[in-house]
């Protein structure tokens, strides 16, 4: 299941929520498989990253995809 975020800057992020198994079982860590900005604030500058429960809570709000820009949703392959 694919969840959408809103970081503080206004940035937008996907994550796979599925992959939080994996991360717990192989690293120990409570993290998921997401992509986010490279660069805050520039859409092209898309890469696919470890993304923390607790960035997740302290700087991230969840937003339902139609709430996600078009060109956002491009970026992260949506």
């Amino acid at each position: 299941m694919i969840l959408f975020f809103e970081e503080h800057n206004g940035d937008f992020l996907a994550i796979d929520a599925s992959t939080n198994r994996y991360y717990l079982d192989h690293f120990g860590q409570d993290h998921f498989e997401g992509r986010a900005t490279a660069i805050a604030g520039l859409v092209g500058s898309v890469c696919t990253t470890g993304i923390s429960r607790d960035f997740l809570k302290a700087e991230c709000r969840r937003v339902a995809r139609a709430k996600v820009p078009a060109d956002w949703r491009k970026a992260i392959g949506l």
